[in-house]
């Protein structure tokens, strides 16, 4: 499984007023209400108030405040250094000493290459792997200058991809004993599979690169192959193979069964978009049709790499155009992009690539949610858009830690403000947290001493994630983006520890994985603001 500017206050102020003025949004809705002075709310509101200014307080805190869903997190990306250099090692491969790129081996190793062995113990040779993998140490320019943090960042990859191969199960495992810890309850990571047979086929039945206008053929095309359908069943096979060997390795046949396991995981499938159009489009629909039939637990399909990359620049429209199409044969499958993801300062960026990527994934794409979108202020009639989102229910994942280190967007510098403020659903999420050196506590903690969000917008954060979240099943709440009525079943119901719903809404939660993972947020939110209440 492979991986892959400047927001002012003004621009939020100019959101917030238009939303409220032409009727987008009530005029409460840029600040939620704590509840009454004397509400579980209020005095765990205070609580956090108090730790705001303790790092190692507020972390606390952060860490057993339930998040409800990571909609954003690429599996290889998610896993640390130190576990990718124990796969390397275990597998006895080898690791160059000046590029620290991990090698096939065999070993003994070439020249200029060492045992992956020889980085497990401290040393300078782990820490330069660890260096080179992630992150850690990484000092970014004192100018502001976004480039240097993103091209390490994007390198890593390439570095310890050799590490991951044949290690679907155990990074799996890690990413759900992770959320657990941090009481997350649903994991949508991302994975590429089966493009090796796709690009051959590709290249055997439709070799040249589809415009807009031949799109409807080269889909007909590929798929009337036998051997597509092939693809499809060795790609779902390879990802259940994974699911299969973690739910194996944490033990989950067992009872009782460890937290890890309760950690609902599905998949996103990520197309690579720095590529030719044809293998971008083939991958497309690989997604689509691994989504549609409900194969390998896919639940929807993205594109990945660099947005900055000359091809991905230059095929952009294109690229939206693909996503468009498939979405217009099958709408129920769902998408999230990564769009927005650009900042002024990158190599190759001009104003006009600012000014439409967001613009194009919802308007042209349909996507259901998008990713980072911190170019939002550049975008051409930013309100308009953000009206859009908000009216269409388009969620925003905000992964605070990678917008930092890779766009130097953090602070005010981050739109994020500006969407809640317009109404635009948000929840935040990790990226790549084996290469960030992070997690979602660190994100939730970056919301509130970056951002200034309350106990009560981390709520709506926390549902919204799984509000839209892809897995199956109805919602539990009766109305999209608003927390205040259950739907039918279990409207009369009410979430808390050691009370069971009725009758009808236990029949709906069973009915419903996304209804499940929703009502058990509600009954751990409740728990966890009862507990800090009394602190």
């Amino acid at each position: 499984m492979l991986r892959r500017h400047r927001i002012r206050r003004p621009a939020l102020a100019a959101l917030t007023t238009l939303g409220v003025a032409a009727g987008i949004l009530p005029a409460a809705a840029a600040e939620p209400a704590h509840g009454g002075p004397g509400s579980e709310q209020a005095r765990t509101q205070a609580y956090m108030d108090r730790v705001a200014h303790s790092p190692t307080e507020l972390r606390r805190f952060m860490a057993e405040l339930p998040k409800g869903g990571d909609l954003h997190q690429h599996l290889d990306g998610a896993v640390r250094a130190e576990s990718l250099i124990g796969y390397a090692a275990r597998d006895h491969k080898c690791i160059d000493t000046t590029t620290y790129t991990v090698t096939p081996g065999p070993q003994p190793c070439p020249a200029g290459q060492r045992p992956a062995q020889d980085a497990l113990r401290p040393g300078p040779l782990h820490r330069r792997v660890v260096e080179a993998w992630s992150m850690q140490d990484f000092t970014l320019p004192p100018d502001g200058d976004p480039q240097p943090g993103h091209d390490h960042f994007f390198a890593t990859f390439g570095k310890f991809e050799e590490a991951t191969v044949g290690h679907d199960a155990d990074m799996l495992a890690e990413v759900a004993r992770t959320a657990a810890r941090e009481h997350t309850g649903y994991l949508e990571t991302l994975v590429t599979v089966g493009t090796s047979p796709l690009n051959r086929l590709v290249d055997r039945v439709h070799p040249r690169d589809p415009g807009p206008g031949g799109l409807a053929e080269f889909y007909s095309t590929l798929t009337a192959a036998p051997q597509f359908h092939d693809v499809v069943r060795q790609a779902a096979a390879e990802i259940d193979r994974g699911y299969s060997g973690y739910r194996e390795q944490l033990g989950c046949d067992r009872r009782p069964a460890q937290e890890a396991c309760r950690v609902a995981i599905r998949f996103d499938y990520q197309v690579l978009r720095a590529q030719s159009p044809r293998y971008v489009f083939a991958e497309q629909i690989l997604g689509s049709e691994l989504a549609r039939q409900g194969l390998g637990r896919v639940v929807g399909v993205n594109m990945v790499q660099p947005e900055d990359d000359p091809i991905a620049l230059r095929d952009y429209a294109l690229h939206m155009k693909m996503m468009g199409y498939l979405k217009s044969r099958a709408p129920s499958v769902h998408t999230t992009l990564h769009a927005g993801e650009l900042v002024k300062g990158l190599s190759g960026v001009r104003d006009d690539d600012l000014a439409f990527h967001i613009n194009e994934a919802v308007g042209t794409a349909h996507a259901d949610r998008i990713g980072h979108g911190v170019d939002l202020a550049h975008e051409k009639d930013p309100r308009a858009l953000a009206a859009r989102m908000r009216e269409r229910h388009v969620l925003v994942e905000a992964p605070l830690t990678s917008n930092a280190q890779i766009l130097r967007v953090n602070g005010d510098r981050h739109p994020l403000r500006t969407y809640l403020d317009a109404g635009v659903p948000v929840a935040l999420a990790t990226d790549d947290p084996g290469v960030s050196r992070g997690d979602l506590t660190e994100v939730f903690q970056r919301a509130v001493t970056e951002q200034g969000l309350t106990v009560a917008q981390l709520r709506t954060l926390a549902r919204a994630s799984l509000d839209h979240a892809f897995v199956e099943g109805p919602n539990l709440w009766q109305e999209q983006d608003r927390y205040d009525t259950f739907a039918g079943p279990c409207r009369a119901d009410t979430p808390a520890p050691g009370r069971q719903p009725g009758a009808g809404c236990r029949a709906f939660l069973a009915a419903s994985p996304k209804a499940r993972l929703q009502w058990k947020l509600e009954t751990d939110w409740r728990a966890f603001e009862s507990r800090y209440a009394r602190r």
